[in-house]
Order: C-alpha cells, then sequence, then structure tokens
C-alpha cells in the first residue's frame, strides 16, 4: 500500500518536471534561454513528452499493484531525470 502511495508521489513529479519543461519551451527558466536555441526546445519538448509518458505509466503501475512495473517505471524515471539535464547543462550562460 505505502508502496503504491509513492509510486503515485513519484509519477506526480516526474509529470510536474514534464509539465514545466514543455512549458518552458519558449521561456528563459534558470541559466537557460530556449528561445534562442532550437537544440535546447528541442531537448526540452522530447524529455518533457518522456518524462509524462513515464508518469503514466507509473499510474497504471501504482493502479496495477505490479512490481515489476514498478521497478521499470523507477529506472526509467531516474533516466528520464537525470539525462536531460546532463544534456542541458551545455547550454548554461549562453544567450
Amino acid at each position: 500500500m505505502a508502496l503504491n502511495a509513492l509510486v503515485f508521489l513519484f509519477s506526480f513529479l516526474l509529470a510536474a518536471n514534464g509539465i514545466f519543461f514543455l512549458t518552458h519551451q519558449n521561456k528563459s527558466f534558470l541559466l537557460f534561454y530556449p528561445q534562442n536555441q532550437p537544440a535546447l526546445q528541442q531537448i526540452l519538448k522530447i524529455s518533457g513528452s518522456a518524462l509524462l509518458l513515464i508518469a503514466v505509466i507509473g499510474i497504471l503501475a501504482a493502479l496495477l499493484q505490479s512490481t515489476s512495473l514498478t521497478l521499470i517505471v523507477l529506472i526509467l524515471g531516474c533516466i528520464g531525470c537525470v539525462v536531460p539535464e546532463l544534456l542541458i547543462i551545455q547550454f548554461m550562460n549562453k544567450k
């Protein structure tokens, strides 16, 4: 029961991060200026969509109470959060 609640929380955080990426494709945020860099916009679009997809799968995993699907969602979620940040860091301080 507690595992399902934590998977729901993790999925909510993934969805929030994905929505943030998708809504900031044409706005500056933190030190990044995607409105001037099409490559950064593409990274935000792909990673935001991927995070939303992983969040939906996470909600399904919690509803189905599938341990193996939960494990897959946790692994994909961690990878899905780290890879975009590693790709975005190259655009730091570029206007």
